[in-house]
This record gives structure tokens, sequence and C-alpha cells, in this order.
């Protein structure tokens, strides 16, 4: 394997892959060598006006390294100010939070090692 193929993409290449994957992807949290994703789960209050609603869900930041990648997750509350927040999750609502994040990484992983040839490597934080 030469310096090149053992490379990979640009940074402009793997932010373009990422986008095209959907809509977990924030591009402006994102560096060069860091990949920030969430997901807005549970909404907390449906009935209320979309820009003032709050969220349980997941978030989590891919590092992009030399010869692989790794991503620590985290669980919690996504408040009004856009910002999230390490919290408990109520047990009942953990199963689908988890389960939105296994569908998720699961495309991740494939993307990122057909496109990269670089494992996806599971630094899992989950908090609270």
């Amino acid at each position: 394997m030469t310096l090149d193929e053992r490379k990979g993409p640009s940074h402009g290449r793997i932010i373009k892959l990422l986008t095209d994957l959907g809509p977990y992807f924030r591009r402006l949290n994102s560096t060069e060598s860091s990949y920030f994703f969430d997901c807005l789960e549970i909404c907390l209050d449906d009935q209320k006006q979309p820009e003032e609603r709050e969220f349980l869900g997941w978030w989590m930041i891919v590092t992009k390294n030399e010869d692989s990648f790794h991503y620590e997750r985290f669980n919690g509350h996504y408040n009004l100010n856009g910002d999230w927040e390490a919290v408990a999750i109520p047990k009942k609502d953990m199963q689908q939070i988890d389960n939105s994040f296994a569908l998720f990484i699961a495309r991740l992983q494939v993307l990122i090692e057909t496109e990269t040839q670089l494992p996806l490597n599971d630094r899992e934080i989950v908090c609270c």
C-alpha cells in the first residue's frame, strides 16, 4: 500500500460523504480531525412550537487519527438553547435511543471503512 492509498480521502471528500449519510452530521460543529453527530430522538413535548421543543437523544464525536477513526457517544437532553446536557435517560426511553444509535453507527461504520479503508473503533463513553 502506498502512502497516498493509506492517506485516504481528503477532508472535503469526507465532509461530502458524511453529509450524504443523512441528517445526523453537524458540519458546523466539526473540524478537520473531528466530526460531530447527534440525534434528537425523543421530543419531550410535541405540543409546543418547533423552536420551543426539547429532546432526549444521543450525540457523538468521531475523531480521525492517522490509522483509524474513533468515536465517543453521549446520551442526554437537548435544551432550548441548542445545547446538549448529559443527563440520566429514563429506562423506558433508553432502548429507543440505543436502537437509533445502533442503526446509525452500523451505517457510519460501513461508510467509513469502505471509503477510507480505516476502521471505526468504539471509544464509547455513555454518560448517564
